[in-house]
């Protein structure tokens, strides 16, 4: 898992303008697309039962769009891996031709998970984990994101607690500098779209780097660990 740190680190800061490239072509649409869709659903909450419906949308929606925001960073460090460089054309191929059945799939996997969260949050955490690295095996691979299940299982269940230490660590940290972030916005303005710009400036920041720790760390399990052929 340290390795795998170190390596993320490493191209995460060495190939800076990549990452933010991607970020700011591929995250942050999908982060404006989020933020608008919720913004009319939460227009129509008038009472606790709306409110409730509302929450569940947004876990929903966030679920399913971030598991999408994930491949190009899952490409990258696989071309950077195998050929020690990665090319644009290749990452944005990746994103476009495997995008819409992950997308699937994760409104399945998010689905399952919102439910889980909003009435127990571990059974939404552990279904989250179990799944979370199924795009990473499809992109990895050239899998179909359904015959990624199998191997994203094996995975969870001898890394689960690394892979969630990992997610905590990072969304923690995200969290506290949101705080520290927000508390110097609030000093300074009360403008709505100031928090707002702040909270996705973090996101374009902070989830990049967790899709790319994940796939180092991913990847050096499965060069350890080959998994079993599959039975056709």
């Amino acid at each position: 898992m340290f390795l795998s740190f170190r390596d993320a680190f490493r191209l995460y800061t060495g190939r800076f303008e990549g990452v933010l490239l991607l970020s700011l072509t591929i995250v942050l649409p999908l982060l404006l697309g989020i933020w608008f869709l919720n913004n009319i659903v939460y227009f129509f909450v008038f009472d606790e039962f709306t409110s409730a419906i509302a929450d569940f949308y947004y876990i929903f929606l966030t679920f399913s769009v971030l598991m999408i925001a994930q491949v190009p960073f899952i490409e990258m460090v696989k071309s950077y891996a195998e050929e020690g460089d990665y090319k644009y054309r290749n990452i944005y191929y990746a994103f476009f031709t495997t995008a819409f059945s992950i997308f699937l799939f994760a409104i399945a996997v998010s689905l399952a998970a919102t439910v889980g969260t909003m009435f127990f949050i571990i059974p939404g955490l552990i279904l989250l984990v179990f799944f979370f690295t199924a795009p990473y095996e499809s992109v990895m691979s050239g899998k179909s994101i359904w015959k990624s299940i199998k191997p994203s299982f094996t995975f969870a269940k001898k890394k689960f607690f690394p892979l969630l230490s990992i997610i905590l660590f990072i969304s923690l940290v995200e969290i506290i500098i949101g705080w520290i972030g927000m508390y110097v916005i609030y000093s300074v303005t009360a403008s709505l779209l100031a928090q707002i710009t702040v909270q996705m400036l973090l996101n374009l920041v902070f989830f990049p780097f967790l899709s790319i720790w994940i796939a180092f760390y991913y990847l050096s399990w499965k060069e350890g660990h080959q998994l079993a052929p599959e039975v056709r």
